[in-house]
């Protein structure tokens, strides 16, 4: 598969993510209830493939770094997907049905612990996955690349998907990822045929 090709699907799911956001109401209200559920919707198969860039990136390595990153990234799409459907579905469905007066803090609550923790261990595989793939390949762009998505993570912790940080984050974290993918095809294209 061609280097481009490779870094362009590694980054699309955070770019689908980041687009989503833009669509995204700030508030949730009766009448942003069915935009804000229908975006949810959209992002419930979007958050977790971000963990499958992950995995991919990591296809060649059987390393102890290598699976601890795996396992976050799989907590990253566990606790987050689990935000997605209690603040994100649940949330906007009992607003729908019941107004304003929907009781919806506790649910915003316990889905942004679950989200909070679930950006944390995303930040935590980005980490490693860079470190991985900086031994395989000694390139200084795996290292770039971890550091960008890793820290773009604080943006995302703090304003999920919403627009314009939010959204900034998941892109910045999309380059981050690119800049792993290049890191990988450089080790490829050196290697003796």
């Amino acid at each position: 598969m061609p280097v481009a090709l490779r870094a362009a699907l590694v980054a699309l799911p955070a770019v689908l993510i980041a687009l989503a956001g833009l669509a995204h109401p700030v508030f949730l209200t009766p009448e942003t209830a069915d935009r804000w559920r229908l975006v949810h919707l959209v992002l419930l198969p979007a958050f977790p493939l971000l963990a499958g860039s992950v995995l991919y990136l990591l296809r060649a390595d059987r390393g102890p770094l290598a699976w601890v990153a795996r396992v976050a990234a799989f907590a990253y799409a566990v606790l987050y997907g689990a935000l997605d459907a209690i603040a994100g579905i649940g949330a906007p469905a009992q607003v729908a049905e019941r107004g304003r007066s929907a009781p919806i803090g506790d649910l915003f609550r316990a889905g942004d612990q679950l989200g909070h923790l679930g950006v944390l261990a995303l930040a935590l595989a980005l980490v490693l996955t860079a470190v991985v793939l900086w031994q395989r390949s000694g390139s200084s762009l795996a290292l770039l690349g971890g550091a960008l998505g890793a820290a773009s993570c604080w943006w995302f912790y703090r304003d999920h998907v919403f627009a314009p940080r939010g959204v900034l984050a998941l892109l910045c974290i999309g380059v981050g990822l690119v800049l792993l993918a290049l890191s990988d095809a450089r080790k490829v294209a050196q290697a003796p045929s």
